[in-house]
């Protein structure tokens, strides 16, 4: 395959959040499969994960979702940029969907910041029959709490001192392709990153569709959620998956699971791989989620 090319939605909604943002849910795959909802990680749209999700739709009804500020969504007032107000978004979603395409058993599948997102939705209102979580980060042990602090507030850092502005969409393909961070994900898929991430500026060249404020101010909201989840998951009784990049890779953003966590869910990691796993292992992620469903009676 020379480029990926994410195939037109067999359907498309706009849920209609509390304040009037409209967020875009397009539909994939086999309309008679076991429903699968997706979402992403900050900064990233759900047409990026397409090397991933592509894998799961000749047997899953997949639908996919941009946060509010991302993808294919307008960028919202920063003041209603929050964790609770995109848990709120997630459960409008699962609403609009089950509206539109029908009530059925909904399979959440989340990357980095919307797996916080996916289970305080969960805690709030119990819409998920399982949930597969990419590379979630909770409390470590000991100073755990300390380092992931010292981890969103650097990304949030780097978020606003990010560049914003490019005159085509290969030059921003073409610089992440240089970056230390990016150097385990294949060419095609940053070309991809470009497409999903960046949208047509006034004035020329291109701008990216998550603000650079928007997505520092969301790593600075992940910290407190991502800390309080660790006590919520007493009270799911839904299977729970949990993929989680190497953690002894340079480059693995965020920190892994507390070890005193781990027994709750059903844990794997991918050697070599980092917080960016979906994106540099498509196929082995899409096996893994597989076979737990299977295993679990879901596929």
């Amino acid at each position: 395959m020379d480029k990926w090319r994410v195939p037109e939605p067999g359907g498309i909604v706009d849920a209609v959040m509390a304040d009037g943002t409209a967020i875009t849910v397009r539909r994939h795959g086999n309309p008679d499969g076991p429903r699968l909802v997706l979402s992403h990680g900050c900064g990233l749209a759900a047409d990026l994960y397409y090397p991933y999700w592509s894998r799961l739709t000749d047997r899953f009804d997949v639908c996919i979702f941009d946060l509010r500020s991302h993808g294919w969504n307008p960028a919202s007032p920063i003041g209603s940029y929050n964790v609770p107000t995109l848990v709120d978004d997630s459960q409008a979603v699962i609403e609009a969907i089950s509206c539109h395409w029908g009530p059925r058993p909904c399979i959440g599948v989340f990357h980095s910041v919307s797996t916080v997102i996916a289970l305080t939705h969960q805690y709030r209102k119990p819409d998920f029959t399982s949930l597969v979580l990419f590379d979630p980060a909770f409390e470590l042990p000991g100073d755990g709490s300390k380092h992931l602090d010292e981890v969103c507030q650097r990304q949030a850092r780097r978020a606003r001192r990010r560049k914003n502005h490019f005159e085509s969409r290969h030059e921003l393909a073409e610089m992440l392709g240089q970056a230390p961070a990016y150097s385990r994900i294949s060419p095609n898929t940053l070309s991809l990153l470009s497409e999903a991430t960046l949208r047509p500026a006034e004035g020329g060249g291109y701008e990216l569709r998550c603000p650079p404020e928007h997505e520092a101010q969301l790593y600075e909201w992940y910290f407190g959620f991502a800390m309080q989840v660790t006590y919520l998951l007493d009270s799911f009784d839904i299977p729970l998956k949990a993929i989680g990049a190497d953690p002894t890779v340079q480059y693995s953003f965020l920190p892994g699971l507390d070890l005193g966590v781990l027994a709750r869910f059903d844990y794997d990691f991918i050697p070599e791989k980092t917080h960016f796993l979906q994106l540099e292992a498509p196929e082995e992620c899409a096996d893994l989620t597989v076979e737990f469903l299977e295993r679990r009676g879901l596929a």
